[in-house]
């Protein structure tokens, strides 16, 4: 999600040192409250202390918690909007956002022949967003309108080849 919301956003760039991502979280997600953040990944205060220090660097799925978080932290409502606002008005034209989605990762599913199921679906894909679908990524990446905009992205993607393909073929697995 991090590097997705980095292309959204190109002028908010996620840190690339986990040291300030760690502070840039801490500061903005948490309110500067080690304990909070400390409580929210897991970890003691003291593992937070060490990762905004340097003296450690966060591993496994903390260290991509944490990139997450720091590109989240990035983008403020008022910026979600704004861009939001500029996605929505290129409507069903390329938003120029193209989204890497690994279909066995995401858990997404496909109804239909075994060509389409296990074809393409072990490579990842780059799907071209419309503005409409980057809007509602943009707008809240976690929400149903979100994921019903990858599905349709997805869709739209899987159209050429195979033919008859919709967004009500596609169940993505949470």
């Amino acid at each position: 999600m991090g590097r997705m919301l980095g292309k959204m956003f190109p002028s908010r760039q996620v840190p690339v040192k986990a040291t300030t991502q760690a502070s840039h979280v801490r500061e903005r997600a948490f309110g500067g409250n080690t304990a909070a953040m400390a409580a929210h990944y897991g970890v003691s205060e003291r593992t937070v202390q060490r990762w905004i220090k340097g003296d450690r660097t966060p591993q496994g799925a903390d260290a991509e918690r944490l990139e997450t978080q720091a590109a989240e932290v990035q983008i403020t409502e008022t910026g979600r909007k704004r861009r939001a606002r500029e996605y929505t008005a290129k409507g069903t034209g390329f938003s120029g956002v193209g989204v890497t989605v690994d279909l066995d990762d995401a858990g997404v599913e496909i109804k239909g022949s075994a060509v389409v199921r296990a074809g393409r679906m072990r490579p990842p894909v780059v799907v071209k967003l419309t503005g409409e679908q980057a809007a509602a990524l943009v707008e809240d990446p976690d929400s149903p309108e979100a994921e019903d905009a990858i599905n349709q992205a997805l869709a739209d993607y899987f159209q050429l080849p195979f033919g008859d393909v919709t967004a009500a073929d596609l169940h993505t697995i949470r």
